[in-house]
């Protein structure tokens, strides 16, 4: 039977790509946006705080920088480091980090597609390829995240609940030509590895027995704060 690689979908009204290694093993796209039209995003109220001309190359080399910082201190686990990027660190669960550590060595060749959102906010898809313990060949992976202003003039990653106009404008984003076609060419990478690297297709299917084994385990808990989807 052919191996199917699993292309993990988080639900915030709208949907997140996430390519990839799978939820136990990469988090950071694992982000959940909740719509609550009773109150005033905290995004909205961010966006609101420094509105600075900036041109376009500074703003993406801000985000290119922020998005690198980020997976990179996700890989050491650094809690400290993470708080730096991202706009509450309550929503990172460290036992998944610590979990993740143990299979990723490094992030590589990371790439950031960045499209504007709304006040000042933005989309960005990153794709980047994950280099795994003791396994030669890369694991490309594409990741949606929603990155907004902070006080100091910069940019963090934003995880929180989201106005509908926000989520509207997002799901546009992730809807258009151009996403789909980025996304089915990571797709397409990914399967041609995992179908032609005896390695890579092992690890991945201990990635799902392991998966299987933690759903099952904590099917009553709530640990995922970062990807966890309210019903």
């Amino acid at each position: 039977m052919r191996f199917r690689y699993k292309i993990y979908v988080i639900v915030f009204t709208v949907l997140i790509m996430f390519i990839g290694l799978g939820t136990f093993s990469l988090i950071s796209p694992s982000i959940e946006f909740k719509e609550d039209k009773k109150v005033v995003s905290n995004s909205k109220k961010e966006n609101k705080v420094s509105k600075v001309d900036k041109s376009d190359n500074d703003v993406n080399k801000q985000i290119e920088e922020l998005v690198t910082g980020y997976l990179n201190a996700k890989q050491k686990v650094d809690l400290e480091g993470i708080a730096a990027y991202v706009n509450d660190i309550s929503k990172i669960d460290e036992k998944r980090l610590v979990a993740e550590a143990e299979y990723i060595e490094e992030y590589r060749n990371i790439e950031c597609t960045i499209k504007k959102a709304e006040d000042g906010a933005y989309r960005v898809y990153v794709y980047y390829e994950v280099k795994i313990y003791d396994i030669d060949t890369l694991v490309p992976s594409l990741i949606a995240l929603y990155v907004t202003p902070d006080n100091d003039s910069g940019y963090k990653i934003y995880l929180g609940s989201l106005s509908s106009s926000a989520q509207k404008k997002i799901n546009e984003l992730d809807g258009s030509d151009e996403v789909k076609a980025m996304t089915e060419s990571v797709q397409k990478k990914l399967e041609e590895i995992i179908s032609t690297n005896s390695d890579v297709k092992k690890f991945y299917e201990k990635l799902e027995a392991t998966d299987a084994s933690r759903e099952a385990t904590d099917d009553n808990t709530d640990i995922d704060k970062e990807a966890k989807t309210s019903k």
